[in-house]
């Protein structure tokens, strides 16, 4: 039935709307072809870094939702399969944490990288289309091909119970790694690399990670407990077979964040709200994508 099939994509693309928001802000995070301003200014903390990399988030999106859109339509005219595709999360944490680092501060330059993922992807595509990409798959032992997808899913979960692009549950934690979190923003405590350079000269190097240790408020923050409400709502609606329970849960939970003036906006009334409520009020915007282009370079090393 058509019902049916709206249904199913109105929820595919919600559950997979996230990777819009999460998938720039992680790309990002390496600094992509930004400059650092000069020392004096502030390196990679100065104002024209950050509005650069603003700017990248921003044409990340744009990228983010053209590759999903032609990964789509390849699945559904070439393929006849109802899958929905959209940039994986998991090697985009690695490219950025792990080959660039924060906002450049790897081993990698962003360039090198890049040009390395153009050659993993034409080796992936040669792989595919020869079918010896299935004769490797069934080299991989049965145990491992088997806990592979529950393992990105475990990482999906994670993120979502963050604070980044989530509700907030889980924040950092020094000894244990992870604990329960869900403070107010105004009880948040930054975590920070206490290095040399942090100690003599104040200058630190610090990411999102915090811990709600220091000045309480364990589980008393509004938007948390609004994305709870949404997961139990989508939990309620599963129990009763509803074909819908994605759609009630997520959108009830997005309509409550929309208007401003309440704890659980997504437009608090600061700078970053303001920025986001004028993006959002654009409706549509596609931004360009000319800081991503031919960003490849011949020196691998």
């Amino acid at each position: 039935k058509f019902s049916h099939e709206l249904a199913g994509a109105t929820a595919t693309f919600l559950t997979m709307a996230y990777i819009l928001a999460v998938n720039p802000r992680i790309l990002a995070d390496s600094g992509g072809p930004c400059v650092p301003d000069p020392p004096e200014e502030g390196g990679i903390f100065g104002a024209n870094y950050e509005k650069c990399l603003e700017e990248i988030k921003r044409q990340y999106i744009t990228a983010t939702a053209i590759g999903s859109m032609v990964g789509c339509l390849i699945m559904g005219l070439f393929a006849n399969l109802p899958i929905a595709l959209a940039p994986g999360m998991g090697m985009n944490a690695y490219f950025t944490y792990s080959v660039v680092g924060w906002r450049g501060t790897g081993s990698v330059s962003f360039q090198a990288a890049v040009t390395a993922v153009m050659i993993e992807g034409a080796i992936f595509f040669v792989l595919a289309i020869t079918g010896a990409r299935y004769a490797i798959i069934r080299l991989i032992p049965e145990p491992v091909r088997i806990a592979t997808p529950a393992a990105i899913g475990c990482f999906l979960a994670h993120l979502g119970l963050q604070t980044a692009e989530g509700i907030g549950v889980v924040v950092s934690d020094i000894a244990t790694a992870v604990t329960l979190g869900a403070c107010p923003e105004d009880r948040r405590t930054p975590i920070v690399a206490y290095d040399d350079t942090c100690a003599n000269e104040g200058i630190c190097v610090f990411s999102d990670a915090y811990t709600c240790d220091v000045l309480g408020g364990v589980m008393t923050s509004a938007m948390t407990w609004v994305g709870i409400l949404g997961m139990m709502i989508i939990a309620i609606f599963l129990a009763y077979k509803s074909h819908l329970a994605f759609v009630f849960g997520i959108g009830l939970v997005t309509i409550i964040s929309w208007p401003r003036g309440t704890a659980v906006t997504y437009f608090p009334d600061t700078e970053a709200g303001d920025a986001r409520f004028e993006y959002f009020k654009q409706v549509v915007d596609i931004a360009p994508v000319n800081l991503l282009l031919t960003q490849f370079t011949k020196n691998l090393a």
